[in-house]
């Protein structure tokens, strides 16, 4: 339990929110079927006039909410949208006002929403509906089938994996068109591929992509490698290794990449042990640039193997910085060894200030002193 509580403490300091649904997805705001399931009133509209910032919408069809509406025959919303526009207003209640979120749609944006299954349907069953979406011409139908897939569960994504267009999701990664923020799921989806045919030409394609030079930022590169180590396993953890982690000249951003599809990997992949996991992400822990994410994640995968090279960087130049003293802290304090109990004992006598600051914030946000 002591350890389990420090690490919620220091996890809260150090780590962005990456374990989200798909690992791999920009957050996506809520999708049109969600906010549908958690509205007061769900309608079908038309702007019918506008006078500066605001607009007049003749109800068409109420899809939810009649009783709330009470019989009115337009609403008045927030906008500039054309006369004539068709709409979907979502409306939640705050008070006895009514809030709208606003979506401009066509036939076939509407046509999807009508058809989008209920949030009670089961997620791996939903996801085979929004699939053939998700580069749609339309716009609106494209982002919220991207969203659908960014807000699911990591099983349930994998569990439509069979289904997958393949030859498109390949497409996608190489074409310049496609959002590079887009191209981390299907980097990712490339990785499920079920298939030993198909898993061939995916890691191929996936090689091909991660040794391509580039600039620092490729947005998606994190899906990408986590696809490909779920494809390749030790062999392509060692390829990554070599060209990212090893050299201290690789691009900061894709040095950040690896990180995260190593995170992803400790918490879905199952081919490769922890300890392999751990011993890749200590080329990092000398690096002052990374030590303070890499530390937390080594606590956090249990890999107290390295307390001593974290314990001695206390003293090492480049080192001093907060949150860099408060991950080593929480280190060895979630390290169950005598020798990092020793460790922690010889830094509160040789630096008592330093870490009863580290150890305050700790405890502030659930450690244990």
């Amino acid at each position: 339990m002591r350890t389990i509580r420090v690490l919620i403490a220091i996890l809260l300091l150090m780590l962005p929110s990456w374990l989200f649904a798909c690992p791999f997805c920009t957050t996506p705001e809520p999708t049109l079927a969600e906010r549908r399931e958690a509205a007061d009133v769900v309608i079908i509209g038309e702007v019918t006039a506008t006078t500066n910032d605001r607009q007049s919408c003749k109800i068409h069809r109420v899809l939810q909410g009649t009783d709330t509406l009470g019989g009115v025959e337009q609403v008045e919303i927030s906008g500039k949208l054309a006369v004539g526009t068709l709409v979907i207003l979502i409306g939640t209640k705050s008070g006895d006002e009514l809030g709208w979120h606003v979506t401009s749609v066509d036939e076939a944006s509407l046509a999807y929403f009508a058809r989008s299954p209920s949030l009670r349907t089961a997620a791996s069953e939903r996801l085979g509906y929004f699939l053939p979406f998700l580069e749609h011409a339309n716009a609106t139908i494209a982002q919220d089938a991207y969203a659908e897939f960014g807000r699911a569960p990591y099983d349930a994504v994998a569990a439509v994996a069979d289904k997958f267009p393949l030859d498109a999701f390949r497409r996608h990664l190489v074409d310049p068109a496609v959002s590079g923020d887009r191209k981390g799921f299907y980097g990712l989806a490339l990785g499920l591929a079920p298939r030993d045919a198909d898993r061939a030409e995916n890691a191929k394609l996936l090689h091909r992509l991660i040794c391509e030079p580039a600039s620092d930022f490729r947005a998606g590169f994190d899906g990408m490698l986590g696809g490909y180590l779920l494809l390749t396993g030790e062999t392509g953890l060692q390829q990554i290794e070599q060209r990212f982690l090893i050299p201290s000249n690789a691009a900061r951003g894709d040095v950040l990449h690896v990180i995260t599809a190593l995170r992803f990997y400790h918490e879905y992949g199952k081919q490769i042990p922890a300890a392999r996991l751990a011993q890749a992400l200590g080329w990092l822990v000398e690096r002052p640039e990374y030590a303070a994410t890499v530390i937390v994640d080594l606590a956090r995968w249990e890999a107290w193997r390295f307390q001593p090279q974290i314990a001695a960087l206390w003293d090492h130049a480049g080192f001093a910085e907060p949150p860099i003293r408060r991950a080593i802290v929480g280190y060895l304090r979630a390290c169950p060894t005598n020798e990092s109990r020793a460790a922690l004992a010889d830094l509160r006598k040789r630096y008592p200030d330093e870490v009863t600051a580290a150890e305050r914030v700790i405890s502030a946000l659930g450690g244990v002193r």
